[in-house]
């Protein structure tokens, strides 16, 4: 590819992502939709990462995601603004995450403040995230005049991907470790709780049948 025409797709690219608006929760549709309704709706927000024509979110991915437990089931078919909010996120970070690591992030975001807020929160990381990204925009009107070298900018933003996935396959796991400490110490102290109720109640039991026998 031509230098000229490489700055030009790369510049076109960019513009895309600068301006880039993931629909916050009051801009989702406020009904509930069917199936291919909802196909429709998200497809139109992510295909302008995608040159095809083809759907990047099919009924086949949305049952799956019902399937591993990371998308709440639709209430009689229909999927409200919840269901378009969590299918948005889950194709973002199908992109670099495992559907165990999706959940696991997702059910620690929600548990930590709610769906709304994290939702929310993942919408403007996601922007911003995409305004940093962009390295030819960037460039001074200097640096844009010097010859370009194609594959240092492939090499750059791949190695900064890797990093930056590294290092949040690690917070993922991190979180998830303490997610199931926190369960499992919970459990324990409910089962203390329970085996010392039980252990009053059957001392209190004792006590009863002692004062019957007084009686008698």
């Amino acid at each position: 590819m031509e230098s000229t025409e490489f700055i030009i797709k790369l510049s076109e690219f960019e513009k895309k992502l600068q301006t880039y608006h993931m629909p916050r929760f009051r801009e989702l549709p406020d009904i509930d939709l069917y199936m291919d309704q909802v196909i429709s709706y998200v497809n139109k927000y992510l295909n302008v990462f995608n040159s095809s024509a083809e759907n990047l979110i099919t009924p086949s991915m949305i049952n799956n995601y019902v399937k591993h437990g990371i998308l709440p089931p639709p209430a009689g078919k229909k999927y409200s603004r919840i269901h378009l909010a969590y299918i948005c996120v889950i194709f973002f970070l199908k992109q670099i995450l495992s559907l165990e690591e999706i959940k696991n992030i997702i059910r620690h975001q929600v548990k930590e403040s709610n769906e709304f807020k994290a939702y929310t929160y993942f919408c403007q990381e996601l922007e911003e995230a995409f305004k940093n990204c962009c390295i030819y925009v960037k460039r001074t009107d200097d640096e844009k005049k010097a010859t370009l070298d194609e594959t240092k900018f492939a090499l750059k933003s791949s190695t900064v991907s890797i990093a930056h996935l590294l290092y949040a396959k690690k917070v993922i796991a991190l979180q998830a470790e303490a997610d199931l400490s926190t369960n499992a110490d919970t459990e324990k102290d409910k089962k203390k709780k329970d085996k010392e109720k039980e252990n009053k109640d059957k001392k209190k039991d004792k006590t009863n049948d002692a004062t019957d026998n007084e009686k008698e």
